[in-house]
């Protein structure tokens, strides 16, 4: 009985890897199509082998650096990247401390109609962005902010996803650290900032990598909000790669693998802690 029941454990693993690695080589072909795209000398020889699978359809015939050289130099791609980058990572970090703030007031503090403020933040959050960016442009119309970094960052850096990630840890946090940490003297940001924060590291930096995609993968609220040129965000710098009569595919595939190596570059290091704050919702020994 053993035997045969080990015989059958050991048959549904393999079966179960197979179908995994079936399904990682499903999601992976359009990635490894596009990044060999990228590399080919013309544009002729993107179509050329896509109606029947062989070695050539993911690897170039030969290899040439023409598109990124053309992206650079001839669309000097280099300007978005850093608009994206800086945009990102102000977003990230004015995020961290509005959500962070956010979610322990919700957590910590005891105060009429917490509950229904929490859930109407939270059900924010649910609400698809193309139905609030009317109302959104003209705020930051009347604001003064349109054709500005500012008006890409400040609407993107409260997150009902992200408080609600932040009140969850916080919550597992025993009030009687907090209550001796205030009956030390400590104020409320100190306790914030030295106290819940270096506990906080898996969530932290979950809620910033969420932020960040977010932010690295916006396209809709930049194309209408920032129009300038030395405003061009990497999603709306591609779009452009498309002409009324051309379309750059050699250019598009090369900056498409660029958008996407930098957020794997990223993740990859973090995933440990992403994973834990995702999953978290208390303190870990």
């Amino acid at each position: 009985m053993i035997t045969k029941r080990g015989a059958k454990e050991k048959t549904l693993d393999v079966l179960y890897y197979a179908i995994l690695f079936c399904v990682v080589c499903f999601a992976l072909f359009p990635v490894l199509w596009s990044v060999s795209n990228s590399f080919r000398a013309e544009n002729s020889e993107i179509f050329e082998h896509i109606s029947r699978l062989t070695l050539h359809t993911f690897f170039p015939e030969k290899f040439s650096l023409n598109s990124y050289r053309s992206l650079f130099v001839d669309n000097g791609f280099y300007r978005p990247l850093l608009n994206s980058g800086i945009v990102a990572a102000l977003t990230v970090f004015f995020g961290f401390i509005v959500n962070g703030l956010a979610g322990f007031a919700f957590a910590k503090f005891k105060f009429k109609g917490n509950g229904f403020l929490f859930s109407i933040y939270l059900f924010s959050f649910m609400i698809p962005f193309e139905m609030i960016a009317i109302p959104l442009y003209k705020t930051a119309g009347a604001l003064g902010i349109l054709e500005t970094r500012l008006a890409l960052i400040l609407p993107m850096i409260a997150n009902g996803m992200i408080v609600f990630l932040y009140r969850q840890f916080f919550q597992d946090i025993p009030d009687a650290l907090i209550e001796s940490a205030y009956i030390d003297g400590a104020g409320l940001l100190r306790i914030f900032f030295q106290l819940l924060v270096p506990l906080s590291k898996p969530v932290i930096i979950s809620a910033s990598l969420m932020i960040f995609i977010q932010q690295w993968d916006a396209f809709l609220w930049p194309l209408v909000a920032a129009t300038n040129k030395s405003l061009k965000v990497v999603q709306v710098a591609i779009s452009e790669f498309t002409g009324e009569f051309t379309v750059q595919w050699g250019t598009i595939f090369a900056a498409t693998t660029i958008a996407i190596a930098i957020p794997i570059g990223i993740l990859i290091p973090l995933q440990k802690y992403y994973i834990q704050g995702i999953s978290s919702t208390g303190l870990k020994e």
